[in-house]
């Protein structure tokens, strides 16, 4: 009989039932594909994060929704860092600040924890971010969402994160983004025809007055049929807000306030801290706290 740890972590929030639930296991070591795979169906959570050794960096990290493997997952990543936090691994049994690297399947990407006693603060970095402009039936995508074509603001364009092949597309009111209601699997079948893995629905109405943007996810591609907050699409999300000059970037920094969940009744809040390099192009970090709500052992026989 084997048995390891697990933990549910309720990521993006400073409390409880708030942000985006992640299933974490912090020792994978010995754990099959099928195995973790399996794990991920018993959690059934959007996403659950395995901890495992690495040779490249301090440790690797792997996500598996309920359907399948996913690239890379923001929110279990954070989840997965503050349950590293919590239980003093890898030197964080004291207060302090620690930066470390992970391997991931989109690259090796660099993380702080800022642990004090009352407080656990991560800051992620997001993969490289990659937006072009995408071309695509608008009137099919409106049909498959349940949307009228004009709901859509087309003073922005549509964009996609070659990365991770999401789009990002920005409703005209908080209203439409509210009472989109769509067909799964219509919605799933645009998003193989256009090789999409997320819809990041966008307003910049909000339900917090200090707040800049809005946002819902929907990825059929991944068996997700909603997200109560990404972080894997809330590093694109703040470059496309400066570069469609959503929001006016004074310096070579802006730190923009964002929100996602409120209309699934899980608020989650979040930093997204985006940086103008040369020739254009952005790098963001994520910046958030977690809850850990459950703790407990998977027992395999």
């Amino acid at each position: 009989m084997r048995k390891y740890r697990i933990k549910q972590i309720d990521a993006f929030t400073d409390r409880a039932f708030g942000g985006n639930p992640a299933g974490v296991v912090p020792v994978a070591d010995g754990l099959s594909d099928v195995e973790m795979q399996s794990i991920a169906v018993e959690m059934n959570l959007s996403e659950t994060a395995f901890i495992l050794p690495s040779e490249k960096a301090d440790f690797k990290i792997r996500w598996f929704t309920p359907k399948k493997e996913v690239l890379f997952c923001g929110h279990a990543t954070v989840a997965s860092l503050h349950a590293l936090a919590e239980e003093g691994e890898f030197g964080m049994d004291k207060e302090g600040e620690f930066s470390f690297k992970i391997e991931t399947m989109v690259d090796i990407l660099k993380v702080s924890v800022q642990k004090s006693a009352k407080h656990i603060n991560i800051i992620l970095q997001s993969p490289e971010i990659n937006l072009i402009n995408e071309k695509m039936d608008e009137e099919k995508f409106s049909e498959a969402l349940k949307i009228d074509i004009q709901d859509i603001d087309h003073s922005h364009p549509i964009m996609r994160d070659k990365t991770l092949n999401y789009i990002y597309i920005v409703l005209k009111n908080l209203s439409t983004l509210k009472n989109v209601r769509y067909d799964y699997d219509k919605l799933e079948s645009f998003g193989k025809e256009y090789n999409i893995t997320g819809f990041t629905l966008i307003s910049t109405e909000t339900f917090e007055k200090d707040f800049e943007v809005h946002s819902r996810f929907f990825s059929p591609a991944y068996g997700i049929k909603e997200d109560p907050v990404t972080g894997s699409a809330q590093g694109p999300l703040g470059a496309y807000l400066i570069v469609n000059k959503l929001l006016e970037m004074s310096e070579d920094e802006i730190e923009i306030n964002s929100e996602q969940g409120d209309i699934m009744g899980r608020p989650g809040r979040l930093i997204v801290k985006v940086t103008k390099k040369e020739e254009g192009c952005f790098t963001s970090q994520l910046i958030g706290e977690a809850r850990t709500v459950l703790n407990g052992e998977i027992i395999l026989n």
